[in-house]
């Protein structure tokens, strides 16, 4: 969990932040390159510890490095050896560390921070060979004051933000004793089996989208590092943000909005970057229908799928009851029947209609897949299992199933 605020430095001290993110980016790089010459056969090991000492030495002898901070450019390089564990631990999750370029990913990170709060809207953090900068305090100021680590970044809209690492608040609810299936989607962001359809709203306006597509039209005629490109990027940089920001704020109420009205939550297991993957095929084997995967593709990523899966197991493990949240294959949900058990492509008539071949049942297709997902939840709960707080659960693949009432602890 982090807590990101946005940053307001004085004019004339961004330069300070700017230099701070150039001489991390510079030793992170340098630190990557040394790793990567390393052989086996080489007697001497390279740490985080050795490059550190080796950056010691460099400072002795660099004075435009010497002007930097050296905790910020230490912890660059236990960053950097952090992201190699991480690497070597469990590579399927986590790839091998890259390059840092020049207004990509421009940050760095502060260790034993030291913040102080001015008034209930700002508070100040202490930068190293800058002082005190103010940010917007957004949060619970105790959730902000405990914080030892924070990472100051730089986007591409032209804003800064000092992000906090900090664990996940609580999140106060009582016991419900409800339980609801969700159904993930692009016409319907989210469907329960209650039978509430619930919308993201719409991220940028009617003028807004015309304003983005005009500036991306804009943008492909400009040459490549032309001044004018430069601008037109920052203004396009500058929409997303605003587009990131909505998204998140309606993905923070919505989760919490769930998390405190169900003690059990079943939500289908999608495969994200599978169902993101490019139709372009190659040279050989075209793909088809490009543009409208394309298309689907973007409005698949608009929705934030993963972020609120995250969202809400994260807020289900900090509930002051126990919350369940079971992971459910998504594989038959849409195209099963609620009522009969019955799989068939046919009963899905279309995005929004379902109509069961055998049965007869007519349901909206969103709600009965999320029934569907509900089912297979309670299930699974019901095989015994006490849940816990915070507990993921990951059904196996299975066909209908009986309907079982949860198992439950007490609050």
């Amino acid at each position: 969990m982090s807590i990101s605020q946005r940053l307001y430095p004085e004019e004339g001290t961004t330069s300070m932040l700017e230099r701070h993110s150039a001489d991390a980016r510079y030793v992170w790089n340098l630190g990557l390159e040394q790793r990567g010459l390393y052989r086996p056969n080489r007697t001497q090991r390279v740490t985080a510890n050795s490059q550190m000492r080796e950056l010691a030495e460099a400072r002795q002898c660099f004075t435009w490095l010497a002007e930097g901070s050296s905790s910020i450019q230490q912890q660059a390089l236990r960053d950097l050896d952090q992201a190699f564990q991480n690497w070597w631990k469990n590579p399927g999750h986590f790839g091998r560390p890259t390059w840092r370029k020049a207004g990509q990913r421009e940050g760095f990170r502060v260790v034993e921070v030291t913040t102080r709060r001015l008034n209930r809207k700002w508070a100040q953090v202490h930068i190293p060979k800058l002082g005190w900068v103010r940010f917007r305090l957004t949060r619970a100021w105790q959730d902000v004051d405990s914080c030892r680590s924070a990472r100051v970044t730089f986007n591409r809209a032209g804003q800064w933000h000092v992000t906090f690492a900090s664990p996940q608040p609580t999140v106060v609810r009582v016991s419900t004793n409800g339980v609801v299936g969700l159904d993930l989607g692009v016409a319907t962001s989210i469907a329960t089996s209650e039978g509430a359809l619930l919308h993201m709203p719409t991220l940028l306006s009617p003028g807004e989208t015309q304003r983005k597509r005009r500036l991306e039209r804009q943008r492909a005629r400009q040459i490549v590092g032309s001044k004018r490109r430069d601008v037109t990027k920052h203004q396009i940089a500058k929409l997303c943000a605003r587009e990131t920001a909505r998204r998140q704020d309606w993905i923070e109420k919505i989760t919490t909005t769930l998390v405190t009205n169900y003690d059990l939550l079943a939500i289908e297991d999608l495969k994200v970057k599978n169902m993101m993957r490019s139709a372009k095929g190659t040279l050989e084997t075209p793909g088809l229908n490009v543009r409208q995967k394309a298309g689907l593709n973007r409005a698949i990523h608009a929705q934030g799928w993963g972020t609120l899966r995250t969202r809400v197991e994260q807020k289900a493990s900090a509930a002051t009851s126990p919350v369940e949240v079971i992971v459910v294959p998504a594989r038959n949900t849409s195209r099963q029947c609620e009522k009969c058990g019955s799989v068939a492509k046919e009963n899905r008539e279309s995005q929004a209609v379902f109509h069961c071949r055998a049965c007869g049942h007519h349901a909206h297709a969103d709600v009965n897949a999320a029934k569907n997902i509900l089912a297979a939840g309670l299930a699974v709960s019901g095989r015994g299992g006490t849940p816990q707080r915070g507990e993921v659960t990951t059904t196996p693949p299975c066909g209908p199933v009986k309907r079982q009432p949860p198992v439950r602890v007490a609050a």
